[in-house]
């Protein structure tokens, strides 16, 4: 299968929250910003970095935002190919993962109750 380039230009929304998640992407030029909810900005993606798989891995609709901060370019990974990848890598990197995947899915929930709790608690 050959490879398909997508482009964006800068403040281009990728995906949002909510959104179904049909495709991964390796980021091949620019930078894409990923934000929360509630629009904080909650990492960067660069050039040969991956981004989009946690949702497919995790079989959720997507759980941030994505936006193109500059002209970028990425070849579309589909959900399939990242399955089939995923599936055929080692039962220790498959573990790893999605271990990995889980923590910080945990940890984003955890902050996010600590949070409020600490806002509820301090401004009453």
């Amino acid at each position: 299968m050959a490879e398909e380039f997508i482009f964006w230009e800068p403040n281009t929304v990728i995906y949002k929250i909510g959104d179904k998640s049909d495709f991964a992407y390796l980021l091949k030029e620019g930078a894409v910003e990923i934000l929360s909810e509630n629009g904080t900005k909650v990492g960067y993606v660069n050039a040969k970095e991956v981004f989009g798989e946690q949702s497919i891995l995790l079989n959720t609709s997507r759980t941030v935002t994505a936006v193109a901060i500059e002209r970028s370019a990425a070849v579309k990974i589909p959900k399939e190919t990242l399955l089939n990848e995923f599936k055929e890598s080692s039962i220790l990197i498959r573990a790893i993962l999605r271990s990995t995947y889980l923590r910080l899915t945990n940890l984003n929930t955890t902050i996010t109750k600590d949070l409020k709790n600490f806002f509820d608690e301090n401004h009453e």
